[in-house]
């Protein structure tokens, strides 16, 4: 009898389904280490949090802002599941699973296989990188990403939960949740308007970034921390929030490989400020962003060099988003066969 390859999680001998695994992980702050050192190199961890975080949380996808006209669509892949948020004609917001999940391709090739996001000319595929936003004018009848990413009839693609937190849009594709909302909301200030953001990828896993983002916010060296009146929130599983008094950053985390992950970034100002303030408001977010892209690259080296035991886990963000992370594994769902075909 085949094993079925969705409830099984063993990579060289490690069950990560265990969860006496993580016992070291989970001992009090100061005692514990980081997780298990597979954790952040494996693929077979990475389809594991596809099964256990990705397709149950509430995942943050983008803002409101960056589709502003009609029809405007938002791409996101969410694990290995290929979404997009589109903006109606009325105002309003609806999310559907892309058309084309596997692109062009009867089977999976070898290259997508890898838990390396690929560059690919589908789009719309759960295993390609996603594309910026698409504008509405560009999703004519017979264009091409009409094709990948809606179809001909919009209206029968499966629809993917979405909600709005201030300008932040969240998405959910668990077919069992129950609940509409049940996810820690951010505490968003209306009086920040979103002015400029980016794309940034940078070596190391995503848990190991979002934890480095918001030690060095915290940081006073880095221009962070309550001194300088700047606060990080790290809301589960992959949106932090940096604010000061007069601007806001939003960083969602999305995994592109085990060792990459792409921060896509949002900046905001208070509302109330001239556009020739902007720039010079915003420059208190750089030192921190060196920072943190330095100290995540550091960690990942430390974690793929630790050969005897796993390293002890110094941050404390870090160390309380691992005590959600583990409750997650635990946690028992109703599974589904999607298992795409690997051969003919």
């Amino acid at each position: 009898m085949l094993t079925h390859p969705d409830t099984v999680y063993i990579d060289e001998g490690v069950d990560f389904l265990d969860i006496g695994r993580y016992a070291t992980a989970t001992a009090p702050f100061g005692l514990a280490t980081m997780l298990p050192r597979r954790a952040y190199t494996s693929e077979v961890f990475q389809r594991l949090e596809d099964e256990k975080i990705w397709t149950r949380d509430w995942v943050c996808i983008g803002t409101t802002a960056e589709i502003p006209g009609a029809f405007d669509l938002l791409p996101y892949t969410i694990g290995h599941h290929a979404i997009h948020v589109q903006r109606q004609p009325d105002g309003s917001l609806i999310g559907r699973f892309n058309k084309a999940q596997h692109g062009g391709c009867r089977t999976i090739p070898a290259q997508c296989r890898t838990g390396k996001k690929t560059k690919c000319s589908y789009t719309s595929c759960g295993y390609s990188r996603d594309r910026e936003v698409i504008g509405g004018e560009s999703l004519m009848e017979m264009s091409p990403q009409m094709g990948q990413f809606l179809g001909a009839v919009p209206e029968r693609l499966l629809p993917v939960r979405i909600k709005t937190c201030g300008p932040l849009i969240f998405a959910n594709v668990d077919p069992t949740l129950e609940t509409e909302w049940h996810a820690a909301e951010p505490v968003w200030d209306g009086e920040f308007t979103r002015v400029d953001g980016n794309w940034r990828e940078h070596r190391a896993n995503w848990k190991i970034a979002g934890a480095a983002l918001v030690d060095a916010a915290r940081n006073p060296h880095c221009g962070g921390g309550a001194v300088n009146h700047v606060s990080a929130q790290w809301l589960f599983p992959n949106l932090v929030l940096i604010r000061s008094r007069s601007a806001a950053l939003s960083i969602v985390l999305q995994p592109t490989a085990m060792d990459q992950t792409l921060w896509r970034m949002s900046f905001f100002v208070r509302s109330d400020f001239e556009t020739s303030m902007h720039q010079a408001v915003l420059k208190q977010f750089a030192p921190l962003l060196k920072h943190a892209e330095a100290e995540a690259l550091a960690r990942q080296s430390t974690v793929e060099t630790a050969l005897a035991s796993d390293p002890p886990e110094q941050s404390r963000a870090g160390w309380d988003f691992n005590q959600t992370l583990v409750e997650r594994i635990s946690r028992q769902h109703a599974a589904y066969w999607n298992a795409p075909l690997m051969r003919a």
